[in-house]
């Protein structure tokens, strides 16, 4: 189970990466498919080395920590699709800042229960 979480992060983030290849001679591509794709392809890039430092703990901590990753991931999402696509205001959240932020603060959480679980384990 934990070789397969890594192994699926990394078949997903190629398949974003040849659905997203670029499509004209400016080496871009825009369209609504290209805004699906951009921001989960980011948190598969971000699980790779995440999912490898999570073969350190347990199985019932990798569970949780598995359930922890679906349902932020998820909240996420949600979040980052509903809001919106350009603000013009002076302090705007649009989609990009709310993805970067929430996938820091993944991040953060994640590595501060890695180091949590270790220190535990070592005692």
């Amino acid at each position: 189970m934990r070789k397969s979480f890594i192994i699926l992060p990394t078949i997903l983030l190629v398949l974003v990466f040849i659905i997203s290849s670029p499509c004209d001679k400016y080496l871009s591509c825009t369209g609504k498919w290209m805004n699906i794709l951009q921001y989960p392809g980011l948190w598969f890039l971000f699980l790779l080395p995440l999912s490898l430092f999570a073969l350190v703990l347990n199985n019932q901590k990798h569970k949780f920590w598995l359930k922890f990753t679906g349902i932020f991931f998820a909240i996420s999402m949600i979040f980052v699709f509903l809001a919106p696509e350009h603000d013009s205001a002076i302090v705007s959240l649009d989609q990009e800042l709310a993805n970067w932020f929430l996938l820091g603060l993944y991040s953060v959480i994640s590595i501060v229960y890695f180091i949590l679980q270790f220190l535990q384990n070592r005692k």
